[in-house]
């Protein structure tokens, strides 16, 4: 537990304090293959560049000062996915997708997939106001995406299943604590969002 809690704060701060143009979040079982970081790539700059300087007539243009994030997907697996997992993982990824809708709203249809990009502009702005830690991390980024109106893009990624996975039946109380949890923060104004980055 200890050593799951300074993973995910090295995270954070890895993505507050990079100075690349663009950071990228992987998990580190490898389920992703990394040959699929050029189609995140392609996807974010066409995005930054339609977003920033369409004419591509500003010399001072920088595709890091745009707020741009593209999620890796495996939505295009779900229906292999359904036919091979175990009845209760099915019951899981379904009952899971539904809150998901619940408290982020449509848009996104996997968010859970590690392996995501950002522009360094929205990985300040977004990671200097995440508060989960856990399962739903990458809900509330979705979360605050919106509510930057930040563009989100989900591409589909070469990605496979790695034996140890962490969600079993007794994620489901901490998955549905985290999202009732960030529902009300944000909606009642408990969790305020800082605009600075």
């Amino acid at each position: 537990m200890a050593r799951e809690k300074q993973s995910e704060n090295m995270v954070l701060q890895g993505m507050l304090h990079s100075r690349g143009e663009l950071l990228l979040m992987l998990d580190a079982d490898g389920a992703t293959k990394i040959t699929d970081l050029e189609k995140l790539e392609n996807q974010i700059r066409a995005v930054a560049k339609k977003d920033g300087d369409s004419s591509g007539s500003d010399p001072s243009f920088r595709i890091s000062d745009t707020p741009v994030v593209v999620f890796g997907s495996r939505a295009h697996l779900e229906e292999k996915a359904l036919a091979t997992r175990k009845w209760y993982r099915n019951f899981l990824m379904k009952g899971f997708h539904l809150v998901v809708l619940l408290a982020a709203g449509p848009g996104i249809r996997d968010t859970q997939c590690g392996f995501k990009m950002f522009t360094r502009a929205a990985a300040r702005k977004l990671f200097s106001n995440v508060r989960l830690k856990r399962w739903c991390f990458d809900v509330e980024l979705v979360f605050l995406c919106k509510w930057f109106q930040i563009p989100i893009s989900e591409i589909s990624v070469i990605w496979s299943e790695i034996p140890g996975s962490k969600v079993n039946l007794l994620s489901i109380p901490n998955m549905v604590w985290e999202l009732l949890l960030m529902s009300v923060g944000y909606r009642i104004g408990i969790w305020r969002i800082s605009n600075s980055t």
